[in-house]
């Protein structure tokens, strides 16, 4: 099933795809399995703006393989099968990277815009679907 899943990418090739995902996991490193579907598809959607714009993609693809390529030589497997902390040890040491900041833009900007990251987390949605304002801003538990 994964597998067939990362063939749904189009400018990353699947195992490129794996790293993207894992890296878009640990940028919203939520636990709840509805957020872990909605990280596969601001990955998706990542990848999808990699179709478009090539240089872009150029960046992603390269920046990938350098996650990648740190984690094994460093513990002898990628970046994806490697641990939350193993892979935030990687991240950390790239954040300052025009791809680093490119990713977390990307991820954070389709992530937190799906409807189930906001019912998930207690966002209660736009002010035109009747939103904070209207529902009283200052009692939310977020």
């Amino acid at each position: 099933m994964v597998q067939e899943r990362l063939l749904a990418f189009q400018a990353l090739r699947p195992e490129e795809a794996e790293v993207l995902v894992a890296a878009v996991r640990r940028v919203v490193p939520h636990k709840q399995p509805a957020l872990q579907e909605a990280a596969w598809f601001t990955a998706l959607a990542i990848d999808g703006q990699a179709v478009a714009d090539l240089s872009f993609r150029a960046l992603l693809k390269e920046g990938l393989a350098d996650l990648d390529r740190r984690a094994r030589e460093r513990w002898g497997r990628g970046f994806a099968p490697s641990g939350p902390a193993e892979q935030d040890e990687i991240l950390r040491e790239v954040e300052d990277s025009l791809f680093f900041q490119r990713l977390v833009n990307a991820t954070v900007s389709d992530f937190y815009n799906r409807r189930i990251v906001w019912e998930t987390i207690g966002y209660p949605g736009l002010h035109a679907d009747g939103g904070y304002r209207d529902k009283g801003f200052d009692r939310l538990e977020w």
